[in-house]
């Protein structure tokens, strides 16, 4: 089914499962997806007078759009209790290309999640309201990028997940506690990237679609934790980085990326037999950070590259009878440090490897979270855990 009103959101993504009226699961909340990692950063080049104009709109774009995000979309329908945020991994990081980049990169991800905290509202709340009690995914994503030139390029990446969801079921006592395992292949995301903006190739725009090819159906688990959303997606994003110093010793980025289904899929609810629509709602997420660029020959590393920065998302409730509008939707800030190692193979093909690893601290978290037939509350991670290894060639 198709719904208009979620393209005229234009701004995020992803969340849970559960009906409004009668009884369900309360929703954990986490993060998830991509990376693209640099090489050496570029010495300032000169810019033409339209790549000024689209650096400032694009450098503006990410507070921009987070400060209109309540403004778009948020016009309620029902949404679930668990939602996951999956699509925080693909901001951060060194993800953006660099003027030596070219030709292809293969890469692998490793994502890590462990809802474990109920909260409610801005605060947390007793892991008694809440029936969702442990939501632990372990991501693993492999993928190809190519840049056809100084300004083309396009990203394949296939996920896959390995998932525990531990929830109050009753079953076979009243209060019985049950744990359900899924291991499968997720949503695949296809997307193309236009770089040509600046001749550093340091602003750009993705553009893509996610694919529902992961399942949403697997027994014991909500719509809203199924590995697949079941929903086909649009991807919206920018990034833009600069030079803080004029030796490019510190350098700036910024990057936004939206998720906005609009493509949904039903499915049979085994609790009440009915075939019911769930529709995961849009999100939106924003990093800004600073990166120290002259740390070059240490401990056997071309060059480490270490990083500070901030990540901030939004998520609107879900919708549909299969969802729980009363606990789905978030605001989140983390802080991250990083760090990316580099080393250079090959130097005149340009065959590089690299390693970039980050932790994700939230420091603000606001859900959304009611009553809802005697559950309330999302499960939250104290962390989150992102690895990429890639291969320039």
């Amino acid at each position: 089914m198709f719904d208009s009103s979620a393209l005229a959101t234009f701004i995020a993504r992803l969340p849970a499962r559960r009906r409004p009226a009668e009884p369900r699961r309360a929703n954990p909340i986490g993060a998830t997806i991509m990376s693209r990692h640099s090489l050496t950063v570029p010495s300032p080049a000169r810019r033409r007078p339209r790549g000024l104009v689209t650096a400032v709109a694009i450098t503006l774009l990410v507070p921009t759009l987070l400060s209109a995000v309540p403004l778009f979309g948020l016009g309620g329908s029902a949404a679930l209790a668990c939602a996951c945020g999956c699509s925080v991994f693909d901001v951060g990081g060194l993800n953006t290309p660099q003027e030596q980049d070219h030709g292809g990169r293969v890469f692998f991800e490793f994502w890590s999640s462990d809802q474990n905290q109920n909260w409610v509202g801005d605060h947390k709340a007793p892991a008694s309201i809440n029936t969702d009690k442990r939501l632990n995914t372990q991501w693993y994503a492999v993928g190809f990028e190519y840049m056809f030139n100084r300004q083309w390029g396009v990203m394949v990446r296939a996920p896959m997940a390995n998932r525990a969801f531990t929830t109050q079921t009753d079953d076979p006592f009243p209060g019985a506690i049950q744990t359900f395992n899924a291991r499968d292949i997720g949503d695949m995301e296809v997307m193309g990237m236009y770089t040509g903006f600046f001749n550093d190739m340091s602003t750009g725009v993705i553009f893509g679609i996610k694919l529902p090819t992961g399942p949403y159906t697997t027994p014991g688990f909500d719509r809203d934790n199924q590995i697949g959303s079941g929903s086909t997606d649009l991807i919206l994003g920018g990034f833009h980085r600069g030079p803080i110093t004029g030796d490019n010793a510190w350098q700036y980025f910024m990057q936004i990326r939206a998720q906005i289904p609009f493509f949904y899929r039903s499915a049979i609810d085994p609790d009440t037999g009915l075939d019911e629509l769930y529709k995961p709602a849009p999100q939106i997420d924003g990093a800004a950070g600073v990166i120290y660029n002259n740390l070059y020959n240490v401990l056997g590393f071309d060059k480490i590259t270490p990083l500070a920065q901030v990540i901030i998302s939004h998520r609107d409730h879900d919708s549909g009878p299969a969802a729980d509008p009363f606990n789905s939707g978030f605001d989140r800030v983390m802080l991250s440090p990083g760090i990316e190692f580099t080393k250079v193979l090959d130097e005149a093909n340009n065959r590089v490897l690299k390693t970039y690893f980050d932790v994700e601290i939230p420091v603000y978290y606001r859900v959304n979270a009611a009553n809802n037939g005697g559950t309330e509350g999302q499960l939250i991670a104290p962390y989150l855990v992102k690895a990429i290894v890639s291969y320039n060639f």
